[in-house]
């Protein structure tokens, strides 16, 4: 019992240590704030479209977001309180700006949507300052990442200037430079003490690159800011380049999704069709998009060869089926026949037998020796002969419909095997929405010709029942014939295809087929 139980307990705790890793995941804390209806200052139109569609993104790559939009000076103060507590240890954090900003005397500041910047005292309490954001990020232990889309132009240079104070005052067209600190990613809109554009769609062309490339799994952070800056470059006609400062003794990447090699080498030995045109839909561009595209093109023919001996094996067992019906009716009825006619002819043999013979009964006259069989007798045999006669025809026929349907089948079959093997497009070939007919050209079989008095058994024991009192002649050999066809069948399935398809030949050219 005690062995028992300590094994128990070493179970659990294995299972709790396995179990460490996967619920050691990363903290990842971001900040994002879209500042668009200014109050004293020009409105920006997108800007609130780039904060939530930023703060999308980033939640979709595993980041607790605190975000606001449109915030005054207490709500940006609030928002960058909240998000300081939060990066307290975490693994990475980011800030995202899209709004007014401009520097002062050699430090960058963003404007709140109601600050109203007269003079250089205003500056300082009116607005938020960029050290501020700087501060909060050091909560964090692990990567910091500062996007700042406010690079555009300063609506309160005009202000500033009648109202210096200092003599120190100094006005620059964007941003400063931010002073380099390890383990910290900042990312411009643009170059340092140039301006930014707005844009004219739903986001700025850096935050639009910004948000796309966010989406690419396993993009190193460097590797994805270059791609931003090439996008917007050429987006903006060489007018605007994205600037990158980075100090990081590692890699980091913000999308850790699997990328398009580790998704296929997940499914390059899977046979679900869906989740192949999935990863096609998703990474068109891939260097795997034409294997997967390969792989996706066998199995539908897989599949479709599956479906179509399917649909013909549905086919011909039912057709099959409803023939062995009709040859076991009129087996039965055949049967039938076959007894009331032996019943007949052993009752017409006594009744013939209990005549007395002339020899025998001298004393009777002749009309008292009537006969025992009247005329009645003899035609109601005759027509139990005739009825027998006539299953045994239908059987025949019966028998050699089957054969039909079995030779039909097999050419079927060959001509699904051969345009599958073909190499022709699966979505070229036909799929039937009802049961195929037999073909327009079906192959010419030489059917014997069936004798009405020749007896035809179909999977029976044969009879020794007379039709008519006389035994049902054997059919006669077939005559010489120089043209002979062989007596073994040949394969020709390249014909049967052909023949299948419609494509001429016609019947004489799937004779001796097998």
């Amino acid at each position: 019992m005690n062995a028992a139980l300590k094994l128990c307990a070493l179970v659990a705790l294995l299972s709790q240590l396995l179990a460490l890793p996967a619920l050691a995941q990363d903290r990842r804390v971001a900040l994002v704030i879209g500042n668009s209806a200014y109050k004293n200052a020009p409105a920006l139109p997108n800007t609130s479209n780039d904060a939530r569609d930023t703060a999308e993104a980033l939640r979709k790559v595993g980041f607790e977001v605190v975000d606001g939009v449109d915030l005054d000076k207490r709500g940006m103060d609030t928002a960058l309180s909240r998000f300081a507590r939060l990066a307290q240890d975490a693994d990475a954090v980011m800030f995202y700006y899209a709004g007014h900003g401009f520097q002062f005397n050699g430090e960058n500041f963003l404007v709140p949507v109601e600050a109203k910047i007269d003079d250089e005292v205003s500056v300082q309490y009116e607005t938020l300052k960029l050290s501020e954001v700087i501060t909060a990020l050091g909560f964090a232990k692990g990567v910091k990442i500062m996007v700042l889309d406010a690079c555009r132009n300063n609506p309160f240079v005009a202000q500033l200037s009648k109202k210096q104070v200092t003599r120190s005052f100094s006005v620059g067209t964007g941003l400063a430079p931010i002073a380099r600190a390890q383990g910290m990613v900042t990312a411009y809109a643009t170059q340092a003490n140039d301006v930014a554009a707005d844009g004219s769609g739903r986001n700025s062309p850096f935050t639009a690159a910004l948000i796309q490339e966010m989406k690419q799994p396993g993009l190193e952070i460097a590797t994805m800011f270059r791609r931003v800056q090439k996008v917007v470059y050429d987006a903006t006609g060489g007018k605007q380049t994205p600037e990158l400062s980075l100090s990081l003794l590692g890699d980091f990447y913000l999308n850790r999704e699997e990328t398009d090699a580790d998704i296929w080498k997940r499914l390059r030995s899977s046979d679900n069709a869906a989740e192949i045109k999935a990863f096609i839909q998703r990474f068109p561009g891939s260097f795997f998009a034409v294997d997967a595209k390969t792989r996706l093109d066998l199995l539908e023919r897989r599949n479709f060869s599956s479906s179509e001996r399917e649909k013909l094996e549905s086919e011909f067992a039912a057709r099959e089926k409803a023939l062995l019906e009709r040859v076991q009716e009129v087996e039965k009825s055949r049967q039938q026949a076959a007894t009331d006619l032996a019943g007949r002819d052993a009752g017409k043999t006594d009744a013939e037998r209990s005549v007395p013979r002339p020899a025998d009964a001298p004393a009777l006259a002749p009309a008292a020796i009537a006969p025992a069989v009247k005329p009645s007798d003899a035609s109601e045999r005759d027509r139990l002969a005739k009825k027998l006669a006539e299953r045994e025809q239908e059987l025949a026929a019966l028998e050699a419909e089957k054969a039909k349907l079995s030779q039909e089948r097999q050419e079927r079959e060959k001509a699904v095997a051969a345009r599958i093997s073909s190499g022709a497009a699966v979505k070229e070939l036909p799929v039937p929405e009802k049961p195929l007919l037999p073909s327009a050209r079906p192959p010419r079989q030489e059917a014997r010709p069936v004798q009405p008095q020749e007896r035809m058994v179909l999977d029976r024991r044969s009879t020794d029942v007379l039709l008519g009192g006389v035994e049902a002649p054997a059919p006669a050999p077939a005559r010489g014939n120089k043209n002979r066809r062989p007596s073994g069948p040949r394969d020709c399935t390249d014909a049967l295809m052909r023949a299948q398809l419609g494509d001429g030949g016609g019947g004489a050219s799937l004779q001796g087929c097998r």
